[in-house]
């Protein structure tokens, strides 16, 4: 609980792991809208949202990797689909394809799981939501000799919800800290405003970064008065944030979009040296995240 609090979340659902595989967690905002968890099994969880006047089921999904065990989810699923006569949405990971052209490699015909799997999504007539991003949702492999990316997760609708929310968007976000990348779905997508400008401050954050030392030594007058000198020092400072540190959003941004740019590029033509690009990005994330996470304890 401690943990889904300090993400800003006040309330959570979990289904634990079997063994080193599995789990779903549900986290929700209270503000959000009133949510009722209806059903949970060890691949999925079904709730119920009431934001307002409107109303949808959200069903999260896991399915298990092992075929023989993940076949029953089909007929769990359909069941409690049919029994819903409000606004579904379906989502998370499926752990098998649709289409060919949903992995990289391989050979040329599908699965039966597959094709149980699409049999699945016509008999109830979910709609694929699409997305934006990229293609492959799972990846595995560090070289090009291992490497297999596949189409795995993905985000159902019945075609009331796709009516109700014409404007949609389901966004296949960066892979980052795992071998899955997250998919967003926006049922109302924000139009983005600029931000108002944040009064000056120190951000412990500066501290993680190798020149703010040198930057602190070389800017300190002692031979003025201290209020004098601190005038001096947050003007200065101010200059060095903008110019040199960087606001830790736009770095972040910055990384993010240098990131999908190379996952774009191995999903076109996969190379060690893109590999090797990528991992050298991701730790600089990494750095970005723990200075994103001082900033966030700081307010």
């Amino acid at each position: 609980m401690k943990i889904c609090q300090s993400l800003g979340f006040d309330n959570s659902f979990r289904v634990d792991a079997v063994g080193q595989s599995g789990g779903i967690w549900l986290l929700w905002r209270n503000h959000a809208g009133a949510l009722t968890i209806l059903e949970s099994s060890e691949q999925f969880i079904h709730a119920r949202v009431e934001i307002g006047s409107e109303v949808i089921h959200l069903i999260a999904v896991y399915a298990v990797p092992t075929v023989s065990r993940r076949s029953g989810l089909w007929g769990d699923l359909k069941r409690v689909i049919e029994n819903i006569d409000e606004p579904v949405l379906v989502g998370g990971d499926f752990n098998t394809i649709l289409r060919l052209d949903e992995r990289s490699g391989g050979n040329g015909r599908l699965s039966p799981d597959s094709l149980a799997f699409g049999e699945w999504i016509n008999e109830l007539a979910l709609v694929d939501m699409g997305f934006r991003g990229n293609t492959f949702t799972w990846r595995r492999g560090k070289d090009t000799r291992n490497f297999v990316a596949k189409r795995l997760d993905r985000v159902l609708c019945s075609a009331q919800t796709r009516v109700r929310w014409q404007e949609a968007v389901v966004s296949h976000l960066p892979f980052l800290a795992s071998d899955h990348t997250p998919a967003y779905v926006q049922l109302e997508p924000e139009q983005r405003g600029n931000p108002k400008r944040r009064p000056f401050r120190f951000e412990a954050a500066w501290l993680k970064h190798e020149g703010f030392k040198e930057i602190l030594a070389a800017s300190w007058n002692g031979e003025m008065r201290t209020p004098e000198a601190l005038v001096a020092l947050k003007a200065k400072l101010k200059k060095w944030n903008k110019e040199i540190f960087g606001d830790v959003k736009q770095r972040k941004g910055k990384l993010i979009s240098d990131i999908k740019g190379i996952q774009e590029e191995l999903e076109r033509n996969p190379t060690d040296d893109l590999l090797l690009r990528e991992a050298g990005l991701q730790k600089e994330f990494d750095v970005v995240l723990e200075q994103e996470e001082m900033l966030w304890y700081q307010k």
